[in-house]
């Protein structure tokens, strides 16, 4: 009897710290606070620059061969013609030729730096797609108070509203304490190994330690891209995953097809595959355990309780995760199918298969992990699995939230949006940015974007349509100001 007792007292004990965990567990009350700066932004003459900006088809290739450095050089020319402050005011120092590292001298020394970045390049537009474009893919065109074009939001829309904002500080006499660095690769697109990658090397080796660096990344999201989260949710990356992409390949004597083994060198290439898509990485929430904790008060009730006592329901939230793409990719190293190869006709027996997974990986997992991995899975010695180009770009370190620094930024967005219902939150990027190369140069390396996002315009990043609201972009503008004038 007294053991039931204990079991009763126990388990009443249980459910009175689930309760009270679910009563307590609430968004933090923003306080909000006006604009260090309430000036009003030109709204037509910022959206005709970025327009014009995007008129310039700086297209990163994976082929040299295609690489056309004027088209760089001519946007060096519009933006020195479009901020002649900045660039009679700043130190602007070319990187690897195209690559622009502006500094802005502060006035005390003792500061450390801050570093804004962006990137020029922009990715090609599929020409069997261009007729599908509302407006021609880089014409920069406004219209409905919209500007569309390629780079709109990835990201001239950042090169831009950074310059526009330095310029709008300066035509009124502001100077920084600290030294403000402005950093803008040009090949982003393709990994940043001439552009970024050569800057942040330039910078170590003068032994630069900064305060904050602030890179693209997470946007502000509408209801409905993180499922049963209606409120906006503005995403500070504090980290990205690597990535790798596996060759697998399989041989046989190929021959008529009338005569076919059990299984063709492509069918042993797709049982490997099937085998990979059916045994996922385990999912790992210490990287993106603070973004739900913060947006788990948001969802409903049944979500709510959940997210509310994950020292017990951790299991439960791992597999609601695991149920929406979006959500599934914040929590484990994902695996992606996306290229395939046999013979070069119906009826013939492939000599030779290929595929190609991509795979992007978690903080503390490298792409050595990965191919150990992709091996056990496949277990057979009929399968070649070796790193596509000999190459894997791990993933980033992480960097605190609970600091002065993502404070600043954090602070700097509510001022911006002037939203009670918005939720700042920390998360783990998915794809990749400029900011990994700059490891060892701050502690506090994040990347965000003041970018708005639906469903429907996050899908154009990169695909059709590309465009940003002119109200948007004008907020980029006072975003950076903001930032700038926070932190100095």
């Amino acid at each position: 009897m007294t053991f039931l007792k204990w079991v009763g007292g126990a388990m009443a004990l249980l459910v009175v710290v689930f309760v009270g965990n679910v009563l307590t567990f609430n968004t933090e009350k923003v306080d909000l606070k006006p604009l260090l700066d309430g000036s009003e932004i030109d709204k037509l003459a910022v959206a005709t620059r970025l327009s014009k900006g995007i008129q310039f088809a700086t297209i990163t290739h994976m082929d040299p061969e295609k690489k056309d450095p004027q088209v760089f050089k001519d946007f060096h020319r519009f933006l020195k013609q479009s901020f002649p402050m900045v660039h009679a005011s700043l130190e602007l120092e070319m990187v690897s030729e195209l690559s622009l590292l502006y500094r802005w001298k502060g006035t005390d020394a003792s500061l450390k730096p801050m570093m804004l970045m962006s990137h020029q390049d922009v990715v090609p537009v599929d020409p069997e797609s261009r007729d599908r474009w509302v407006h021609a893919p880089f014409s920069g065109a406004i219209s409905d108070d919209i500007i569309w074009g390629r780079g709109a939001v990835d990201i001239k829309s950042g090169v831009l509203g950074i310059l526009e904002a330095t310029e709008n500080l300066l035509s009124k006499g502001f100077q920084p304490k600290r030294d403000v660095y402005l950093a803008f690769g040009h090949d982003e697109e393709i990994g940043g190994n001439e552009g970024a990658k050569i800057i942040a090397q330039t910078l170590r080796d003068r032994k630069l330690d900064f305060e904050f660096i602030l890179d693209e990344g997470g946007s502000i999201v509408g209801g409905g891209i993180i499922p049963g989260v209606e409120r906006p949710i503005a995403l500070v990356g504090i980290a990205e995953k690597g990535y790798v992409s596996l060759q697998l390949k399989a041989t046989d004597v190929g021959g008529h097809s009338s005569m076919p083994p059990k299984h063709t060198a492509l069918g042993v290439i797709a049982k490997a595959l099937v085998d990979l898509e059916a045994s996922p990485f385990p999912a790992n929430m210490e990287y993106s355990r603070t973004m739900f904790e913060n947006i788990g008060p948001a969802m409903g009730t049944l979500e709510k309780a959940v997210f509310a006592n994950m020292w017990i329901t951790e299991p439960i939230v791992e597999k609601i995760l695991s149920g929406s793409k979006t959500t599934n990719a914040s929590v484990r190293t994902t695996t992606a199918v996306t290229m395939a190869k046999g013979s070069s006709k119906d009826n013939i027996l492939p000599s030779e298969a290929s595929a190609v997974i991509n795979f992007r990986i978690m903080p503390g997992e490298t792409g050595e992990t990965v191919l150990a991995h992709a091996k056990s899975i496949i277990n057979n010695e009929a399968v070649e699995v070796t790193m596509k180009g000999g190459f894997s770009g791990d993933p980033s370190s992480v960097s605190v939230s609970d600091n002065a620094q993502f404070s600043q930024i954090k602070d700097a967005i509510h001022r911006v949006t002037q939203d009670e219902d918005l939720i700042v939150t920390p998360y783990l990027t998915m794809a990749g940015t400029d900011a990994k190369h700059y490891e060892g140069l701050s502690d506090s390396i994040y990347r965000f974007a003041f970018n708005r996002f639906s469903p429907d315009t996050l899908e154009r990043m990169h695909g059709l349509n590309e465009q940003i609201k002119v109200d948007d972009y004008v907020d980029v503008v006072k975003f950076f100001r903001e930032l700038i004038l926070g932190a100095n």
